[in-house]
């Protein structure tokens, strides 16, 4: 019997020698990748986070660049030197004359850290004609489109351009008059002779001419017998005021504003979310009563060359004045112009619809006269009625059209913003 010497565990697992070193070395390197990973992944969420930050100063800074020059646009930015009046003309042809819309880079921050440039101010209507337009005193841009770049850290930058609209409200003045009535009731349409009223669709600032008085098809016989010197029935004829162009135009859908389409669609304009009453509300303009304007810091705009948007809800008498106020005027109760009164730009008499001249001294409306009677609340299918136009007063008025306090009239409220983006 052979006997075998039996072998030490050891030597039984000599090949196996240096696998725990292999292992321990395996797992270092996954937790070195692991850990390689890890502050791979911070670093660049620290990074990323840092550019975030950057563009979003940059995104602010160009806002701000934005509201800044809409500042300027909005007539709340003194120019320098001051004197000059921020009107789309010169904000195009002399931007430089405000800090904003100068092209310089202005600090948006204290320390610098965020800024904004206005890189570009253009008529989009007129742009390569810019500087033949702005040698001309009376080129009015209707619309800029501005550019604007914001600078952060790290050289982040972001582009915003904003399209801005001169015209806060835009419709068509096609009459000095405009009476709206579906009612089947001739309206209250009284004038006086020549030594009364002068009623004149000549342009007061230019050659053009439009019409006097625009009225429904229903109306038209009331109106145009009035104009000749006649009761309204057509008897009784004799020196009738001065009007001119001498015959009315019927409303049709090409000459009558939109607003003016259906009671209805005048309401939304008043009272809608978006309406007049709104607006003026967000602009500190709307009063409850006449009085209350009247003694407002801005009254009616008399001593604001741009004007003022104001809405009456309610009754006003405009008194003597050069000028009584300037501007859109829109009244829901009764009008009254009284004494040596002037008005500049556009009233609108949606409501009450009753316009009425008294006392002696003489009246001036520049501009246009809108008026509309109808219930504030009721059916979309409600009509117009019959609204009252009453200048036989004391003294005498003169009603003109004239393109430039209705152009301004247009304008007030600040503008309208039509568009802005990133690009």
């Amino acid at each position: 019997m052979r006997l075998q010497k039996p072998t030490l565990l050891t030597e039984s697992r000599s090949s196996e020698r240096g696998a725990a070193l292999i292992t321990a070395i395996l797992l270092s390197l996954l937790l070195l990748a692991a850990g390689g990973i890890l502050i791979l992944t911070a670093t660049m969420t620290g990074i990323t986070a840092r550019d975030s930050t950057a563009e979003m100063q940059a995104y602010y800074a160009a806002e701000a660049g934005v509201a800044s020059t809409l500042a300027v646009i909005r007539g709340n930015v003194q120019s320098n030197p001051t004197g000059t009046r921020a009107t789309f003309h010169n904000i195009l042809c002399t931007p430089t004359l405000w800090t904003a819309t100068s092209g310089n880079i202005v600090n948006v921050s204290a320390d610098g850290v965020s800024r904004f440039q206005v890189t570009e101010i253009m008529d989009p209507d007129n742009y390569l004609v810019k500087a033949a337009k702005c040698a001309q005193a009376t080129y009015k841009p209707d619309r800029l489109r501005i550019r604007v770049r914001g600078l952060g850290v790290r050289d982040s930058l972001k582009n915003m351009e904003v399209v801005v609209d001169r015209y806060t409200l835009d419709y068509p003045v096609d009459s000095v008059i405009t009476g709206r009535n579906q009612s089947g009731t001739s309206m209250s349409f009284i004038l006086g002779d020549s030594n009364v009223t002068t009623i004149s669709g000549s342009d007061l600032d230019s050659g053009t001419t439009i019409s006097a008085v625009a009225v429904d098809n229903g109306d038209y016989n009331t109106v145009n017998n009035v104009i000749d010197g006649c009761d309204p029935d057509g008897s009784n004829c004799g020196n009738g005021p001065n009007v001119s162009p001498g015959d009315p135009t019927v409303l049709g859908a090409s000459n009558t504003p939109s607003f003016l389409e259906s009671v209805a669609k005048t309401r939304e304009f008043l009272y809608g979310s978006d309406g007049m009453e709104q607006a003026a509300r967000n602009e500190g303009r709307y009063f409850s009563n006449g009085p209350a304007a009247i003694a407002s810091t801005d009254g009616l705009g008399a001593n604001r060359p741009d004007g003022i948007f104001t809405f009456v809800d309610g009754d006003i008498t405009i008194d003597s004045g050069s000028p009584s106020g300037q501007g859109t005027l829109i009244v829901t109760g009764k009008l009254t112009l009284h004494g040596n009164f002037q008005w500049n730009g556009i009233i609108l008499v949606l409501g009450q619809g009753e316009i009425l001249r008294d006392g002696a001294g003489h009246g001036n409306i520049y501009g246009a006269l809108f008026v509309a009677k109808f219930a504030k609340t009721g059916a979309d299918t409600d009509l117009f009625q019959s609204p009252t136009v009453n200048t036989n007063g004391g003294g005498s008025a003169t009603i003109r059209y004239s393109s430039n306090y209705v152009d301004m009239a247009k304008a007030v409220g600040g503008h309208a913003v039509k568009g802005i983006r990133e690009y």
